[in-house]
Formats: C-alpha cells, structure tokens, sequence
C-alpha cells in the first residue's frame, strides 16, 4: 500500500500524534483533569486513523465532483432556513408560555444543543435525500 507524503498529510499525523503524547503525559501525571487526558488519547487515535485513510487514497479521488457539491449546498441551504423556523418557532412558544418545558427558566444551553442535534440530523437527512433524488 502507498501512502502520500505530502506537507498536508504529515502536519495532521503530527498533529495527531502530539494530541496522544500530550494526553498521555496528562493522563499519568495530572490526575485531577485525568480525563481531559484520556480526551486528548482518543482524539488523537481517531485522528491518526483518518490521516493514514486519507494518505492511502490518491490525492484525485478525494476531490468532489459538482454534482456532490451542488447535493451539499443544498442540503446545508435547506437546513439554515429549518433551523431557523425551528427557533422561531421555540421563540414564539417561550414568549406565549404554551410549552412548560419551553418556559424561561430552559437554559439556552440546552436549546442550544437540541439546535445543533437537528441540525445535524437535519443536513444528513436532506443530503441523503438530494443525493438519492438524482438532482
């Protein structure tokens, strides 16, 4: 199997490589924010795996081609204006008072959250959809 040895592929396996050292050297001598450490461990091994999956393939085949980027744009286009009415509509429930979880003392970090889950979901839905339409 050959590997590319490009600057780009090298700084990220460093890059990935200084995470694990970093957290080890947390994890066995800091032991009150040991788990930052164990963070840092698996971080740095998810990204290592990456690296190495990415340098096996040709640097042409990870270039998207146009029907992708349109399916993409799309999608992430779709899933703003979602969003956007899903807080509005969260918004106008916690001005009116009709949700008792929705009320004023629902930290907006916990929206927040629920927001970004949607989202997410939401633009792997859409994308999924686009791509399966043909469009």
């Amino acid at each position: 199997m050959k590997f590319r040895t490009d600057k780009d592929i090298i700084r990220f396996i460093g890059i990935s490589l200084g995470a694990i050292l970093i957290g080890i050297i947390i994890f066995n001598y800091i032991q009150t924010i040991s788990i930052f450490g164990f963070i840092l461990i698996l971080s740095g091994l998810i990204g290592f795996i990456i690296a190495l999956r990415v340098a096996s393939k040709p640097k042409q085949e990870l270039i998207e081609d146009e029907r992708s980027v349109r399916v993409n744009e799309k999608a992430g286009y779709h899933t703003f204006w979602a969003l956007l009415y899903i807080a509005g509509l969260i918004q106008l429930l916690r001005m009116l008072k009709l949700s008792p979880s929705l009320t004023p003392s629902f930290e907006l970090s916990e929206g927040a959250r629920h927001l970004w889950l949607i989202g997410i979901f939401a633009f792997l839905i859409l994308r999924w959809h686009y791509n399966s339409k043909g469009e």
